[in-house]
């Protein structure tokens, strides 16, 4: 993976995030972040998301033709609100002809950690996905880049704590809606195990565009954009109990 440094500098890519309760979105051009904001929308994405687009182009001088393409959570998180979001990017690209990328949420969670220094920093990415149960991965974070060596997963909260044990890591941030739920429940006395700082624990378009930005292979057709919900919906839930 380039270092952040290589990053086409011509390159401006939108984020685009509504994995959560909040709406999240950032523009940048290569190394720079031109615009950055992140609303507390508690699951009305569909009322705010374009609104707050048309505010942070306006903000920046800058229209949809300026955008060179688009980056998306794509999941885990919010049924609802991936798919508006995911629905919203894909009709934006569609309609203007741009490239974009699905990422996933956990991995974006860890990049809110990148400080750019040459220190590796183990992060666990933790979204709540049912009581005791969370969406879980585990990245790796050195200068820039970033490496996943959990892929994400649906897993028992214990499970995560046994992973932690198992693989004896020094110093774990966790990250994500469900950091203090598991720092409180399993990692109360270790000390090794830190939470992300307030402002870096949730979800920020932000990084996702930073990660794009440092891959650009991750960019493809918006008819390839597909949400990774990894476990099945309620309504797939409610057909199986019917059958």
């Amino acid at each position: 993976m380039a270092d952040i440094t290589d990053i086409n500098k011509s390159k401006i890519v939108l984020g685009v995030d509504t994995s959560g309760k909040i709406a999240s979105l950032a523009i940048a051009d290569g190394d720079k972040i031109l615009a950055n904001t992140t609303v507390v929308t508690k699951l009305t994405h569909s009322q705010v998301l374009l609104p707050l687009l048309k505010k942070l182009l306006n903000d920046v001088n800058l229209t949809l033709n300026d955008i060179d393409a688009i980056a998306v959570a794509n999941g885990p998180g919010s049924y609802t609100g991936l798919r508006i979001g995911i629905s919203a990017v894909k009709g934006l690209c569609f309609n203007n002809n741009k490239k974009c990328a699905g990422i996933s949420t956990l991995k974006s969670l860890a990049m809110n950690i990148c400080t750019g220094e040459n220190s590796e920093k183990i992060v666990f990415s933790v979204m709540r996905a049912r009581p005791d149960i969370s969406y879980f991965g585990a990245y790796k974070l050195n200068g820039n880049n970033i490496e996943c060596i959990v892929t994400d997963t649906v897993c028992s909260n214990e499970k995560i704590l046994k992973y932690k044990q198992d693989k004896g890591f020094g110093s774990v941030i966790l990250v994500g809606d469900n950091a203090s739920e598991l720092k409180n429940s399993f990692f109360k006395d270790d000390k090794s195990v830190i939470l992300a700082p307030v402002d870096k624990r949730l979800q920020n378009a932000s990084s996702l565009c930073m990660i794009a930005l440092n891959d650009e292979s991750v960019f493809d057709d918006a008819s390839n954009l597909n949400a990774s919900y990894l476990q099945i919906t309620k309504a797939e839930k409610d057909r199986r109990e019917i059958k």
